[in-house]
């Protein structure tokens, strides 16, 4: 006969064997996930660890593609400038880097160096002093300071273009504080008995000119590098303009981008990648092109037309 009692222990049974079931299969389970979990982890960090070892064969590729091709720069670039003056001008604040080594592969292709010209942030023109200053530099009449800025970048671009005997403005700039000037490297030929020129007789009959500026630039392209650059594509046509940049939204053309789509595109060569030996070949290259002359747009940011220079037939 069931009476209540069986009943009770039956119900107490039947919560216990469940209960029992519910924690042996939340441990089973639990264990299982958790190793699932474990042979996941290794997977990544097996996974990883043969990422970095293949980033560091490819980091070994890019050094090695880079030291080949800065010694291939050098080899190719030999003898393409010889005897030819160029004037580097560039804006304080820019990353000396790369102007150095494009400045090693203008000695390489054997040009003549006349050195580099360094605009500062003066030519800012934030007080009326800097206004003045430069106008009195260059006996130029006092205006607006976009005014007396643009006459003074013409004159500089202007010089030793004309028959006149007047002096070259770089000197006067110089003592007022609005350029710094780097003189061109020693000649390591103990034969050579020339001299570097003066800052006061540069710039040199014929010079080409290289206008480095971009990122980080002390005064702002639209200030100073790129009027400069149309003042010389103006004056002479023999004008390369140059940066470095990086392979991020807005890293590279920042500079020569706004020359790339002005009027004067057609009378000036531009590129954009400096940093690498390809872009310092690039910059040689336009330069001698400058003797055709023929212009381009070189590299590989927006505007450029080819990597480098179409050989000359």
């Amino acid at each position: 006969m069931i009476n209540l009692r069986y009943h009770i222990v039956s119900l107490v049974a039947v919560f216990l064997a469940l209960g029992l079931g519910i924690v042996m299969g939340t441990t089973v389970i639990d264990r299982v996930t958790v190793d699932a979990l474990n042979d996941r982890l290794d997977t990544v960090q097996r996974s990883q660890g043969a990422i970095r070892d293949e980033n560091g064969r490819l980091k070994a590729q890019v050094d090695q593609g880079q030291d080949f091709a800065v010694a291939t720069r050098d080899q190719l670039l030999r003898g393409h400038l010889r005897n030819v003056p160029v004037l580097v001008v560039a804006v304080a604040g820019i990353d000396r880097r790369p102007v150095d080594d494009l400045r090693q592969a203008l000695v390489g292709a054997q040009a003549n160096l006349e050195g580099t010209i360094w605009f500062t942030s003066k030519m800012r023109l934030n007080s009326d002093g800097d206004v003045r200053a430069l106008a009195t530099a260059l006996d130029l009449p006092v205006g607006s300071p976009d005014a007396v800025r643009r006459q003074a970048l013409a004159k500089v671009a202007a010089a030793r273009e004309t028959a006149t005997a007047e002096a070259s403005p770089l000197a006067a700039l110089q003592i007022a504080g609005f350029i710094t000037y780097e003189a061109p490297p020693v000649p390591t030929s103990t034969t050579s008995t020339s001299t570097p020129p003066t800052l006061a007789a540069l710039p040199l009959a014929n010079t080409r000119y290289l206008v480095v500026s971009g990122a980080g630039a002390e005064v702002g392209d639209d200030v100073v590098a790129v009027p400069l650059v149309q003042a010389y594509a103006q004056a002479s046509g023999r004008v390369v303009a140059v940066e470095s940049g990086v392979d991020t939204d807005g890293g590279r053309a920042v500079f020569v981008g706004l020359l790339r789509s002005d009027s004067l595109a057609a009378r000036m060569s531009t590129v954009d990648n400096i940093e690498s030996p390809m872009g310092q070949t690039a910059a040689v290259l336009a330069l001698e092109d400058l003797g055709v002359p023929r212009f381009g747009h070189y590299g590989v940011g927006r505007g450029a037309q080819r990597l480098l220079p179409q050989p000359t037939s």
